[in-house]
């Protein structure tokens, strides 16, 4: 199902004048239960806890940084390899530049460069994890400009500038992350001098969150964390649909020691649903949606307002930050054509067609699972973790088709199609960025992954 995003520069409030609020029903069309269960409680609490953990990981106050790095633009300049651990699941193809904000104070104004020559993307997401605004190849055509991030039911300034782009962000706690395209180590100084050019050019002094995030496996830290959230956040309308149906379940906006306050029978009942949850969401977000060839694809509402509870919450677990399908197509595998699970011991090959329909670049990964079920890279000397149609020594057949060798020795021939693999378990994922009507439609996909000889 095609979703156009709103384009930066609308806020909701402008969407509804024009009579194209309705896919704004969001999360509504998948409310809770009259009677919820504790599993849907937790579901709907985890991707805003992961919000929160990530955000005090990146931006709370720390020895380095005794005031914390709320409302200030933090860069990663370097490509992620097997020690990247803040965020499951990341890509070898990007920088990131990154913000964690906090606008119960007031909007952040801010300069985004123009960027013209290569995929970029800013996407900026609420403290539910859905992605509410862009700026970048798709939605602006790469350009940039001076945008104006406005809290919830914030009414204007008459001194602002009329080349201003306003965004409305639905709550107070937000998080901007721009991803621009790399080509290799050797392009690295030109995606670093596009980072600079990011500009914060006001913030208010932040009021970030007090309670420290620890496990989700504690649903007593879980619910103080999401309750103060709840809290910081009463905007959204989700807040009082939370608090009106999942009370009987400790999840009560502002309240403190909520789990202490519950009967015995239910304190089990959230032990349970925690254990229970998170194993049920160790197979990832492409699990709820279609499998072909042994290839998952995510479920249509990815990343947006309008996924429900459960599918929010496994793409916080295995996939935080997940873009929309618009934006960029995620297809996992973790077994190959036999149906047996993919293996280092074993070498594989991937035959990629030469039409993959991905407007910006295509690129495959290869992630080791933690016991929690998040992805990481694999360590390998090679320093390989990636390979996509922009990898160099890449070889190609006549037709362009790429055949990708996927094995834990080098190979005798063809080594710029080597992905290294680990002794044990992995698994590939498969990325499309700016992915094109076959694939958005589901008439384009991947072929198995087919065992092979070294």
């Amino acid at each position: 199902m095609n979703h156009e995003q709103p384009r930066a520069g609308f806020n909701r409030r402008q969407l509804t004048a024009l009579g194209l609020a309705s896919a704004f029903t969001s999360a509504c069309a998948h409310a809770p239960r009259a009677e919820p269960t504790c599993n849907d409680a937790f579901y709907f609490c985890f991707p805003i806890f992961e919000f929160a953990r990530t955000a005090w990981q990146a931006a709370a106050p720390s020895a380095r940084y005794p005031e914390g790095r709320y409302n200030r633009l933090a860069h990663r300049t370097t490509l992620a390899d097997h020690t990247a651990r803040s965020v499951t699941t990341p890509n070898n193809d990007t920088v990131y530049s990154s913000m964690r904000l906090d606008l119960s104070l007031g909007p952040i104004e801010i300069d985004v460069p123009s960027v013209t020559d290569r995929y970029f993307s800013v996407a900026l997401m609420n403290c539910f994890t859905d992605n509410f605004a862009y700026v970048g190849t798709r939605t602006t055509q790469g350009r940039g400009g001076r945008y104006l991030v406005t809290p919830p039911g914030w009414h204007g300034s008459s001194d602002i500038a009329a080349a201003v782009h306003t965004i409305a962000s639905p709550t107070n706690d937000a998080w901007l992350l721009a991803r621009i395209l790399v080509d290799g180590e050797d392009d690295l100084p030109e995606a670093n001098a596009i980072q600079r050019q990011f500009n914060l050019v006001q913030a208010p002094s932040p009021l970030p969150p007090r309670i420290r995030p620890t496990t989700a496996s504690d649903p007593a830290n879980l619910l103080d964390v999401v309750n103060e959230m709840l809290e910081r956040n009463r905007a959204d309308a989700r807040v009082e649909r939370a608090a009106a149906t999942l009370a009987p379940w400790g999840v009560r906006p502002g309240i403190q020691n909520a789990f202490a306050q519950l009967p015995a029978d239910r304190r089990e009942a959230w032990n349970r649903a925690a254990a229970e949850s998170l194993h049920a969401m160790r197979a990832g977000f492409t699990a709820q949606g279609t499998s072909v060839n042994g290839w998952s694809y995510p479920p249509a509402e990815i990343g947006s307002e309008r996924a429900s509870d459960r599918v929010r919450a496994t793409v916080a677990l295995t996939g935080l930050a997940a873009l929309e399908r618009e934006e960029a197509i995620y297809a996992r595998c973790d077994h190959d054509a036999t149906g047996a699970m993919l293996e280092g011991s074993h070498s594989y090959q991937l035959l990629i067609p030469g039409d993959v329909p991905a407007q910006a670049f295509w690129s495959l990964s290869l992630y080791t699972a933690e016991s929690d079920g998040r992805l990481f890279f694999a360590e390998n000397t090679l320093r390989r973790y990636s390979l996509g149609n922009r990898s160099p020594n890449l070889v190609k057949r006549s037709d362009d088709a790429v055949r990708i060798l996927i094995q834990h020795v080098q190979p005798q021939t063809e080594a710029g199609n080597w992905l290294p693999t680990p002794p044990g378990p992995f698994a590939l994922v498969f990325r499309f960025y700016l992915p094109s009507s076959p694939l958005l439609a589901g008439t384009w996909r991947l072929p198995a992954v087919e065992k092979s000889v070294p």
